[in-house]
């Protein structure tokens, strides 16, 4: 029987896979823009801040158990697709 704990690891890492997924995908063309303006030091520093904000929240999820991973990781892959569409639906306009 699954407990308590796990279904609110799960609901938490979903939510938070969501939002900090969505966060760094957006934030990830802003970081292409910085390249391109050839403003190349800042997006150096904004790329791995980018990263290692993700890379902190994956550390989380990995200490909170494997259903926090999986959650946290579906949620990072729904944002990834979500922004990549809109993306997408605003480039055609």
């Amino acid at each position: 029987m699954t407990g308590h704990w796990t279904i609110w690891a799960c609901m938490a890492g979903f939510a938070a896979g969501v939002g900090a997924g969505a966060a760094h995908f957006a934030a990830l063309r802003w970081n292409a823009r910085l390249f391109a303006s050839g403003r190349i030091g800042f997006a150096l520093g904004a790329q791995a801040v980018r990263c290692v904000l993700t890379a902190l929240l994956l550390f989380a999820f990995a200490r909170a158990g494997v259903p926090a991973v999986l959650a946290g990781m579906s949620g990072l892959l729904l944002a990834r697709h979500a922004v990549l569409r809109f993306a997408a639906a605003t480039s055609q306009r």
